[in-house]
């Protein structure tokens, strides 16, 4: 088994209590009294954060986030179905979503956008469809999927393109794909400084910064923030990669550093997983 989509959805699901809190020195200093990973979304930690957005009020132990179930979703149609086309994995995401959908949770605006344009004509609208070109990490959530099932990295692009049309997405997946490559015989470190000059030529500065600087708060600080936009968190999640020696360091760090965590820990978990063990712990209590 890959474990590309079981390691994606444990460190997604191993964040959801912090996920969306932008204070690390809190959490810093919160990690020094409790564990931070797979815990219970707690309001009252919230407001203490101050900085911070609780999306997901209701998760529980093991839950993830939109994107995590996005790939759930979509796992199990293509785990089934050969091929979807890109209409049809809308089509698979809108009927989760919509009002009155099994969903419940927060949606992303890449999901409340899809509604618009699913029942604009239904109530006869004379305006035009609203243009889907969305930077956060959902763009990957084919590329994890279609690893999984070896299925065409251009297919994933494809799938992709229903919610971006960035063109950083397929240069990330080919990048990515020579970096598993190399995982086989290199060490992480090594195999990030080499696929480098495959990224896209305006994320390579940060790249090399997110591997040159060890200190994480200094990083975020100076080159990534947390927020969950590509070009945020995406050098942080090589920093990440490269600055840590196991899955579980990787998402106990991830989680430490709060924002968009769950995200980030979807691909963080999906790459570590390829080379490291995930614990058997974490895996009994995510809802795989």
């Amino acid at each position: 088994m890959k474990k590309f989509v079981e390691g994606a959805l444990v460190a997604n699901a191993a964040s959801m209590g912090f996920n969306w809190v932008y204070n690390l020195p809190y959490l810093e200093k919160l990690s020094k009294e409790q564990e931070l990973v797979f815990q219970p979304v707690n309001k009252e930690q919230y407001d203490r954060a101050g900085k911070s957005y609780l999306a997901y009020p209701f998760a529980e132990v093991g839950d993830v986030s939109a994107q995590g179930e996005i790939l759930k979703w979509l796992y199990h149609a293509l785990s089934k179905d050969k091929e979807l086309n890109r209409s049809e994995y809308e089509d698979l995401v809108y009927e989760h979503i919509k009002p009155g959908g099994t969903y419940r949770g927060w949606i992303e605006s890449y999901g409340r956008k899809l509604i618009i344009n699913k029942l604009l004509p239904s109530v006869g609208s004379p305006f035009a469809p609203l243009e889907q070109n969305d930077d956060q990490l959902i763009g990957f959530i084919p590329y994890l999927v279609c690893k999984e099932l070896n299925k065409p990295v251009d297919y994933a692009w494809y799938l992709a393109q229903a919610f971006t049309n960035n063109p950083a997405y397929p240069q990330f997946f080919h990048a990515i794909d020579q970096l598993l490559i190399k995982l086989k015989a290199k060490s992480m470190r090594q195999a990030i400084e080499e696929i480098i000059p495959l990224t896209p030529h305006a994320f390579q500065d940060s790249i090399k910064k997110a591997i040159e600087i060890s200190d994480t708060k200094e990083f975020i600080i100076k080159h990534s923030g947390t927020a969950c936009h590509i070009p945020h968190a995406v050098p942080l999640i090589f920093h990440i990669l490269y600055h840590t020696s196991s899955f579980e360091e990787a998402v106990k760090l991830n989680t430490l550093i709060g924002g968009a965590s769950c995200d980030r820990g979807s691909l963080i978990g999906a790459i570590y997983a390829q080379v490291s063990v995930i614990p058997n712990s974490w895996l009994e209590k995510v809802k795989l």
